[in-house]
């Protein structure tokens, strides 16, 4: 290796081995905060290490120097692989230590926010419930760490490459004395990422912890009494893959763990936990699949689009290897880091109805990141896990405008985009709070009986989404947030249906998105009153819409002006209709 290269990378290794060391000092800081020990001790003691580094160094003569330092030149890799062992090794003291502590929130969260969703799911899981939650002693082993810094986005980013192979005692049932199914033990393998955001000039430096993994890891579970559970109504469809997707998917980004570090911020202020970014995505054409049909040399391709926790698909074309789709989507994005697009061609297996039949055709990814902010991203993509194949797709993001005097002229542009595309395009996005309920129905249960659960169901058009399932003691609080895409405003509404864990409707209401299109800013935060209860109920949310226009626009079309019109209040009525009792079920 040349002079210069080693010197480059023996500089580039040490640079980064610094940066890493601080933060292995910043998480040692947090763990015995955690415990209430004086962090000053530790920084006293670093100060007091470094300065006697610098007094042994500096009585060194000068000789000596010269001759450490040529020997340290040629010993400079085999030292820096001790450094980064020493380093995993004093990461892996620290898990360790933390693991317990790691264990009860793991645990909370099962009990807390998994079960209830589970309960919600369907009438016949109402009283499930993880009798047992035991993650054992033996905590992840540390294998890589690599840390990145973004000073404009006040964060530091960490990047674990973690493994955990142990035996765990994770059952479930639906009573607290019998276990019909359970975990015995859990192999988990792949790169964890923590966000330290924002940072702060105060202790405890930053405002919050965020985990999540950027890809999928390696996950398995050895079970207990599996067939029991797959035979519950409702679950018969499931089988093992099938979980451990979705457990593997609950992991994975968009989907993230934001902790904070103070009650002086609240984690819904870190700018990657509303999805502010919204692609267009137009899937184009491709060319040189693969033939399935070896005899007719052909296949039936379509696209599947996976991002931002959306699945979209384009339709079937026959017998074609370059076949043409002209088929735009859009996709809401967080700025969480380390997003992708992922494009997956199947062949259409015409006998059966199942995607995991249809064969795969190849696939390729894109990272978010290489959208510009103001230009169309248009490229062809070399499929991988194929022999030959390539996608055309153009990506271009959208601009969010607070003007409702911009909706016509987006809507005419739509109209005559739709016409030369063939498919409906958004023109705006709505943005939903579901933050809380008041005055619920509530009923009395036995002391050995699960509390009682709300979940609200939003909806807008054919798409719903469904909210965590929450206590019910009469007021319930989710603090969720939805968005939509929604196609035309003027004519679309808003529908929240209150339920109960066994699907009974609590209350609901609708709310015209027109209201919005008219309201100060296109935003309205308030109290609304439900329908279909015997009493006073309400539910409080806060909603706003916002214009989406291409940034290939025109400049003036691409001005984002705030309103001018006078203010307008965006509260519904107060006026109460009549009343419909619920039905008994």
């Amino acid at each position: 290796m040349p002079e210069h290269n080693q010197s480059s990378f023996r500089l580039q290794s040490m640079s980064q081995f610094i940066s890493e060391n601080y933060i292995l000092f910043l998480l040692l800081g947090y763990f015995l905060g955690s415990i209430h020990f004086k962090i000053g001790y530790v920084i006293i003691g670093i100060l007091i290490w470094k300065r006697y580094r610098y007094w042994k160094t500096s009585r060194c003569p000068s000789g000596m120097k010269t001759e450490d330092n040529a020997k340290e030149q040629k010993e400079a890799p085999q030292k820096l692989l001790r450094e980064h062992f020493e380093r995993n090794k004093s990461l892996n003291v620290i898990v360790e230590s933390m693991w317990p502590y790691v264990t009860t929130v793991l645990e909370n969260t099962l009990r807390q926010k998994i079960q209830p969703k589970i309960r919600s799911a369907s009438k016949y899981l109402s009283s499930f419930r993880f009798i047992n939650v035991d993650f054992g002693n033996k905590a992840p082993q540390v294998t890589a760490l690599r840390a990145h810094a973004d000073p404009k986005k006040k964060q530091i980013m960490l990047d674990l490459e973690i493994s955990y192979n142990t035996e765990v005692k994770v059952d479930v049932g639906f009573t607290a004395e019998t276990a019909i199914a359970g975990v015995k033990s859990v192999k988990l393998e792949g790169t964890l990422r923590i966000i330290l955001a924002p940072l702060m000039e105060e202790v405890p430096l930053a405002g919050s912890l965020t985990f999540y993994f950027p890809h999928r890891p390696v996950l398995e579970l050895r079970w207990t009494g599996l067939s029991h559970l797959l035979n519950i109504p409702g679950l018969h469809t499931m089988s093992d893959k099938k979980i451990v997707d979705k457990i593997a998917h609950f992991l994975v980004s968009p989907n993230h763990l934001s902790q904070p570090l103070t009650s002086k911020f609240d984690v819904n202020e870190l700018h990657f936990i509303e999805p502010k970014n919204v692609l267009r995505i137009h899937v184009i054409e491709a060319k040189n699949l693969i033939a399935t049909d070896i005899l007719m040399k052909s296949s039936d391709p379509y696209v599947v689009i996976h991002g931002g926790q959306t699945t979209e698909q384009t339709r079937v074309i026959h017998k074609n290897l370059n076949p043409q789709w002209n088929e735009p989507f859009e996709i809401l994005y967080s700025d969480l880091p380390g997003q992708e697009i992922e494009f997956h061609l199947f062949h259409k297996n015409r006998a059966i109805h199942h995607r995991e039949i249809d064969q795969s055709l190849g696939k390729c990814t894109i990272s978010t990141e290489e959208v510009p902010e103001t230009k169309c991203l248009d490229k062809w993509i070399q499929l991988e896990k194929a022999k030959s194949g390539q996608l055309h797709i153009r990506i271009e993001r959208l601009n969010l405008l607070s003007d409702p005097t911009k909706l016509e002229e987006v809507l005419k542009e739509n109209m005559q985009t739709q016409l030369e595309w063939n498919k409906d395009i958004s023109s705006a996005v709505l943005y939903a709070v579901i933050e809380k309920a008041r005055g619920l129905p509530m009923i009395q249960v036995r002391k050995d009986k699960l509390k009682p659960l709300a979940v609200v169901l939003a909806s807008v058009g054919d798409s719903v989404k469904k909210t965590g399932s929450k206590v019910n003691n009469g007021e319930a609080e989710w603090k969720k947030r939805f968005q939509f895409l929604i196609r035309n405003p003027l004519n679309e509404e808003l529908k929240l249906k209150v339920l109960n864990e066994i699907g009974a409707p609590l209350g609901c209401v609708t709310v015209p998105l027109s209201r919005l299109v008219a309201a100060m800013d296109m935003t309205m935060e308030d109290w609304l009153p439900l329908e279909l209860t015997e009493q006073n109920c309400d539910i409080r949310v806060k909603l706003q819409l916002r214009i989406l226009t291409p940034y290939s626009m025109k400049p003036e079309q691409q001005e984002s002006t705030r309103i001018t019109q006078k203010k307008t209040k965006a509260s519904l009525p107060r006026k109460r209709k009549s009343r419909t009792k619920v039905p008994k079920q």
